[in-house]
């Protein structure tokens, strides 16, 4: 991390202003050569603005810019950051950057979070969470992630770690003192501080799976017969004409996958091939991946336009997640519901109300959930698990009376666990797989 990187870190295209990053111990010397006022640069002050022009290597003035000056350590990389704020011409950034280029280079994907996860300026959960705030496609999901990149999480781990290494000591001291006239560890105490940080534990990784949906959407999947209202209640959803829709039966053969924001919840919306018998292959091949796909969505919206729903061989393995549409509610304003089917109109103004609402019931989200630490992330996720089954094997040990270099050996394992999300002792491949999926820019 000895050489100095650059990259812009606005979207590229026409703006009003582009900013091109700068960081490394060259920094300074790199910038000001390509610049006018290079005393003013030097002697400028951390997180302070200097105005000048900006001159390529053959020193022609390219731009007038703003230097925003970020002096190590209190800098996002750790390093000596400079922040170049041109206007926003393609044309303009290119040339900056190409003039900076010859002194410097260009950044990888994410190098500048991963120079601050090895500058210790945030821990590996922090870095990660850095990039669902960018990608984040609902102001749920960005909450979320926002509490993520201020701490919430890291905190509440690092209380975890803390709680599982002074039980591990308690047992170490056993074990290092056994031989000696020294009162007994309790074990019914040391059995309730594991169980009381396995219920903590426990709770976080509750909540997680549902959170973990704030980051990847919850996935509804709309199901039916033919022409039962699937593709327009699709449409009318995304307020736009995305699928066709026709009174001829079939029309959906493959499906169609969008994304949008239902107060605020990231939804993935899969509109299918209409369920019914057909004897046209292509057809057919579309109706079994609509059942595929009602295998991995949270919701299934089955619509039906008649009295009451025609269920199709097979759906009822699905009840539990199944939500009955009444569609095309306007047409039918006396028809009678049996109770949980709810209506629905794709043309009134207020037709997609009370199912929105039945949807957002259905997500059970604690109300407060974006008030506590939340796992959103697989990876964390995963590793939270093995945390609880280390902690139940440590509790197991106590109860058989196995041993304290049992008990120990598993809090260690515990403690593991939650340091892989911290990133306490990271490996460059896990590295890699984390900052490859970063933008340049940051």
């Amino acid at each position: 991390m000895n050489d100095t990187i650059c990259a812009l870190i606005t979207a590229p295209g026409t703006a009003s202003i582009s900013v091109i990053r700068v960081s490394g111990p060259a920094t300074f010397p790199v910038v000001a050569s390509f610049f006018d006022r290079p005393d003013k640069l030097h002697n400028a002050s951390s997180h302070s603005l200097v105005f000048g022009t900006f001159l390529d290597a053959e020193k022609r003035p390219v731009d007038e810019v703003l230097l925003s000056i970020f002096r190590t350590p209190k800098s996002y990389t750790g390093e000596d950051i400079i922040e170049i704020s041109c206007h926003g011409n393609p044309l303009i950034a290119d040339r900056i950057l190409s003039t900076l280029l010859t002194r410097t280079r260009l950044a990888n994907p994410g190098e500048f979070t991963l120079r601050a996860f090895l500058n210790n300026k945030m821990d590996l959960s922090r870095a990660e969470a850095v990039n669902d705030l960018i990608v984040a496609n609902s102001s749920k999901a960005s909450e979320a992630a926002l509490m993520q990149v201020k701490g919430y999480l890291s905190r509440h781990l690092q209380e975890l770690l803390d709680e599982i290494s002074d039980a591990r000591l308690r047992c170490e001291l056993a074990i290092d003192f056994s031989d000696q006239d020294l009162p007994q560890i309790d074990l019914d105490d040391l059995a309730a501080r594991i169980r009381n940080i396995r219920d903590k534990a426990s709770a976080l990784h509750e909540e997680g799976s549902h959170a973990r949906k704030l980051r990847e959407g919850v996935r509804i999947c709309l199901a039916g017969a033919p022409n039962s209202g699937k593709s327009s209640l699709f449409n009318a959803f995304l307020k736009q004409n995305r699928a066709i829709v026709t009174p001829h039966p079939g029309t959906t053969r493959d499906y169609l996958e969008e994304s949008f924001s239902l107060s605020g919840y990231p939804i993935v919306l899969v509109d299918t091939a209409g369920l019914r018998e057909s004897k046209d292959s292509i057809e057919q091949e579309g109706i079994s991946r609509s059942y595929e796909l009602m295998k991995t969505s949270d919701f299934i919206l089955f619509l039906y336009e008649t009295e009451a729903p025609e269920l199709p061989f097979g759906i009822q393995q699905f009840e539990q997640k199944i939500i009955y549409v009444a569609s095309k509610a306007d047409l039918f304003p006396a028809r009678k519901l049996p109770a949980r089917h709810v209506p629905c109109s794709t043309v009134t103004p207020d037709g997609l109300e009370q199912l929105s609402g039945v949807i957002l019931e259905g997500l059970k989200m604690p109300s407060q959930i974006l008030e506590r630490p939340l796992v959103t992330n697989a990876r964390h996720l995963a590793a939270l698990s093995r945390c609880l089954e280390a902690l139940g094997m440590a509790e197991n040990a106590i109860k058989a009376d196995a041993g304290f270099e049992f008990v120990a050996s598993d809090l260690i394992s515990a403690a593991s666990a939650l340091e892989d999300i911290l990133g306490v002792v990271p490996t460059d491949a896990l590295l890699g797989r984390i900052f490859d999926n970063f933008c340049i820019g940051k």
